[in-house]
């Protein structure tokens, strides 16, 4: 009897802490991007999670950090690898399987391009990321 509570005990234990809990040891990455003219846009990613397998991402024009609390607001995408990106003469284009919301961004000098692609698309540009050409959320 005192064996199996011992072990009934250690089963509750170890599935506590494997709980996702509120987040508050996740990781902020931010990436600016600044254009010729001095304006900046920010990728943003925040991974939480016993192997930081919970992420969302954004594209700001702060560089106010994102986290836990942020999960539910419009402009974040949830989920591992959301898109790849590649900017180049003050063109932002993102690259992504899936339609993203919108990103409430005001940055003048600095164009931003969706490209919604299918999947074979999308790992051909992985292959590139190697290349520094393309980069991937979070950098």
């Amino acid at each position: 009897m005192i064996k199996s509570f011992f072990f009934a005990g250690c089963g509750l234990l170890l599935t506590a802490s494997c709980s996702e809990g509120d987040g508050a040891n996740g990781v902020y990455q931010g990436v600016p991007l600044v254009s010729s003219a001095g304006d900046t846009l920010y990728i943003k990613a925040y991974n939480w999670g016993l192997t930081g397998d919970h992420q969302i991402s954004t594209i700001s024009d702060t560089n106010v950090p994102i986290g836990w609390d942020d999960q539910q607001r419009p402009e974040m995408v949830k989920g591992l690898d959301p898109f790849l990106y590649r900017f180049a003469h003050d063109t932002l284009t993102v690259y992504t399987r899936a339609p993203l919301p919108a990103f409430a961004i005001h940055c003048p000098s600095i164009v931003v391009q969706y490209q919604l692609v299918k999947n074979h698309q999308y790992m051909g540009l992985y292959e590139q990321l190697s290349k520094q050409t393309y980069y991937r959320v979070p950098r």
